[in-house]
């Protein structure tokens, strides 16, 4: 039968030392347990968030090894594709500064058989006939899970015999531990690797540990072999439990690794005297001799210093002894003369019984370990002879009953000096201590009890605040006018003072909006008031310089389209050419040319199956031809690509990837760029003589493409989403979304941005009937407004010029 491994393990988690951390695991596979896989897993990300989401992707891995059923290679490539599909699926959801990548080791065993797959930033130490080699992915399988340029995992064959062990550890421990030294620690004894390489790393905020060892004889670097077992009492290091036959179920308990050095010894020690500590022995009585001594050299210590108490004592020890005398002898009340202190043991009286034993479990485990001692003897008592109360009281009848008492008397029986109060006084009545319930005399109407007066007087207040609160609560919730008007003036005039003086347009839009609403309010309940005009005057101007709305200088109708075709034109996209604007209508579906010169139309293009022409799904003009004159590029939705040129219609190659999804096309210079929303990228494809016959390559790719409709590019890549969003791409993929700071309204369904200089983009907003002018860092700079916008569809600027189709009609604008 296949002996299972043993198992320890510890991390530090933001600081903090664990005995098992998140980004480890140790999973068992299906069947029997002689034919069982066994997966240890140390995972860890190359970012904080990474750090955080390893061990989400550790479970993921446990839990697909129980569906597993085939070769060791088999299972660790199948789990690294879990590990890549877990990382993918966060990503996609992700934003950009919260996407993860990770390395990751496991080591999976069957038998007689070892395989180590690593990926990503990872390391492991394995030790193989006392010889100890550290294991790191190479090039290019170091590259991180979720990176998308790894090729997968690096599987390595280990040897794995009786003594050997495998430590997967996470890469901050290299920075810390030299590898000569991280080597000489994985073959030390097993008791001592993991308490060893804890002390080196414990100052990291994050580290994991795992340690898998198949305990035996270990062959020394000399040759010799050592005989390295567990302890008698189980694994030293086993993660899951007792020792190597424990079942399963009774493998649960892995001891702890972090007791302090200072302490080892001490503990130690403590473990060893706990073994051999005898029963303590009870307490047993000083015996007479040393109590009567104490009782002697009590008052010899006391001297002169002897109380008025104790002389009091001692007269009324001579009173009893009369008393006795008078009543027939000493001898016949000796026996019921009680005695106290050492006395009852001088007088032969049996010793008290011992105290009851305490519970041993009760006690604390520092105590046990005190060795025996013998019996403290106790605190010495002086023995107290005194009378017994019958004989005083029967002194106290033989007085006479009409004795009066002189002060000598009373000082010798009291101990106080003359003229002092009593210590105790008799109280004549308790009624001034003790109260009874009120039921044997509170007053009584018919048969019913009368309630306390305390009662009376709780409702009566009760009532009176009842009517206070009626009168007066109205009067406060409906407050002062006149002080609700000043407070809404003032309010005002400090959300007007806070947007002079604050730089971020949105905080100042922000604040001059919710002065307007305060103004309005205050012009509800007092009507117009110099005061507030002047605000409210003061507050609108500052809303219109902000809104920065701009009348362009000319809007000029160049053709109507009403009545070109059956349907009205519905156009999706526009392009400007030198001599025409083309139109591409998603009614039809066909591409309508325009000339500037006479604003005649003409159809162009139009769906075809018997030209195998599809329909078409984005356009854009290409000015630098290697064919001559300048063309417009026309993609179908069968990923065809059409080119308008000298007034024909040409098919040019075009080498489609598998699975294109065009979304729409732009050109700069001599390259065209696809977006395919779809899959989240952007082609690159270089132009030849007969189109665009090579393959693209990738210009973007990243996941703020995946709601894109539009695309422009210039020496950057523009894209609008679906909801008005404007994203612009720098190098290196780096998204930038444009805020739009200090605009009114945001963009909705903004249509294909459009560069109007170096540092200006305009896009068309068809919900708002304006084109807004952003800058490239985002900002909002103005808007164009007129009422030729209104039901705008479609906008593209050439040189300078901008053309816009709405009301039916194209139109040219001239800023």
């Amino acid at each position: 039968m296949t002996e299972p491994l043993q198992v320890g393990q510890f991390a530090i988690v933001d600081h903090e030392p664990v005995d098992r951390g998140p980004n480890a695991g140790v999973f068992h596979g299906r069947g029997p347990a002689d034919d069982r896989v066994e997966l240890f897993i140390v995972a860890e990300g190359t970012t904080p968030a990474g750090e955080a989401f390893a061990g989400h992707v550790v479970s993921a891995m446990g839990q697909a090894l129980t569906a597993l059923d085939m070769s060791l290679t088999g299972i660790l490539r199948r789990l690294f594709a879990e590990a890549e599909r877990a990382v993918a699926d966060w990503n996609r959801k992700s934003i950009a500064q919260h996407r993860v990548a990770l390395g990751v080791s496991c080591l999976v065993r069957r038998g007689g058989q070892v395989v180590l797959g690593q990926a990503g930033p990872a390391a492991a130490v394995a030790v193989h006939g006392g010889r100890a080699e550290l294991l790191r992915p190479e090039p290019p399988f170091d590259q991180p899970i979720g990176s998308g340029k790894g090729p997968g995992p690096l599987l390595r064959r280990l040897p794995f015999e009786a003594g050997d062990r495998v430590v997967l550890l996470s890469t901050p421990a290299l920075a810390e531990v030299e590898e000569e030294v991280l080597r000489g620690i994985a073959g030390l004894p097993l008791e001592e690797v993991l308490p060893d390489l804890y002390r080196r790393v414990q100052h990291l905020r994050h580290q994991t540990v795992l340690l898998a060892a198949l305990p035996g004889t270990v062959s020394k670097a000399g040759g010799a072999p050592a005989e390295e077992s567990a302890p008698a009492g189980g694994a030293v290091i086993d993660a899951t439990g007792g020792g190597a036959g424990a079942p399963r179920e009774e493998r649960l308990y892995q001891p702890s690794l972090f007791v302090d050095e200072e302490h080892e010894e001490a503990v130690l020690e403590a473990r060893h005297e706990l073994e051999r500590v005898t029963p303590r022995r009870l307490p047993v009585a000083a015996p007479a001799a040393d109590a009567a001594a104490e009782e002697v050299t009590l008052p010899l210590a006391a001297g002169e210093r002897r109380s008025a108490l104790m002389r009091v004592v001692a007269e009324s020890r001579e009173r009893a002894e009369r008393a006795r005398a008078a009543l027939g002898g000493a001898e016949g009340t000796a026996a019921l003369r009680p005695t106290w202190g050492a006395a009852a043991a001088s007088a032969g009286s049996p010793p008290p019984p011992p105290a009851p034993r305490k519970n041993p479990r009760a006690q604390s485990f520092t105590r046990s370990l005190a060795p025996a001692e013998g019996p403290k003897p106790g605190p010495s008592t002086e023995t107290l002879d005194l009378p017994l109360v019958d004989e005083l009281a029967a002194e106290r009848r033989a007085r006479p009953s009409g004795e009066t008492l002189s002060a000598a008397a009373v000082t010798r029986e009291t101990g106080l000096a003359p003229g002092s109060a009593a210590l105790v006084r008799v109280r004549s009545s308790m009624g001034g201590r003790w109260r009874g319930s009120g039921t044997l005399d509170r007053p009584r109407l018919g048969n019913y009890q009368l309630p306390p007066t305390w009662a009376v007087i709780m409702a009566g207040l009760a009532v009176l605040l009842l009517l206070v609160g009626i009168v007066t609560v109205p009067s406060m919730l409906k407050g002062d006018p006149g002080a609700e008007y000043s407070n809404l003036l003032n309010g005002a005039a400090q959300k007007l003072a806070i947007a002079r003086v604050v730089d971020d347009p949105a905080a100042r839009r922000t604040a001059l909006v919710e002065a307007q609403a305060l103004l309005l309010k205050a012009r509800e309940l007092q009507g117009s008031d110099p005061q507030a005009e002047t605000l409210f005057n003061e507050v609108a101007g500052a809303l219109n310089e902000m809104d920065r709305v701009v009348r362009p200088a000319s809007v000029e109708v160049v053709t109507s389209l009403d009545r070109f075709g059956e349907r009205p034109v519905a156009p999706s996209r526009m392009a400007a050419g030198p001599d025409h604007v083309y139109l591409l209508d998603a009614a039809t579906p066909q591409v309508i040319a325009v000339a500037l010169a006479d604003g005649s139309a003409k159809s162009i293009y139009a769906e075809d199956a018997a030209a195998k022409r599809g329909r078409p799904v984005a356009i854009a003009h290409l000015d630098a031809n290697d064919r001559g004159a300048p063309a417009l590029l026309i993609v179908d939705h069968q990923n065809r690509l059409w080119a308008w040129e000298n007034d024909a219609l040409t098919a040019l190659a075009f080498n489609a990837p598998e699975g294109l999804v065009v979304t729409d096309i732009a050109v700069r210079g001599r390259d065209l760029y696809v977006l395919d929303a779809a899959h989240k990228v952007v082609y690159r494809y270089a132009q030849e003589r007969d189109g665009f016959p090579n393959p693209p390559a990738k210009a973007l790719e990243t996941a703020d493409l995946a709601n894109a409709r539009r695309l422009f590019v210039d020496s950057e890549i523009l894209t609008a989403d679906a909801d008005g969003t404007v994203h612009r791409f720098i190098g290196g993929g780096v998204a930038l979304t444009l805020s739009q700071a200090g605009i009114d309204r945001k963009l909705v369904a903004a249509e294909t941005p459009q560069a109007l200089s170096a540092a200006e983009v305009a896009v068309l907003d068809p919900a708002n009937s304006r084109v807004v002018v952003l800058l490239r860092d985002g900002a909002f700079d103005r808007q164009y407004r007129h009422p030729d916008f209104a039901g705008a569809r479609a906008f593209t600027v050439r040189g300078g010029t901008a053309y816009i189709l709405s009301g039916g009609a194209l139109r040219r604008i001239n800023w």
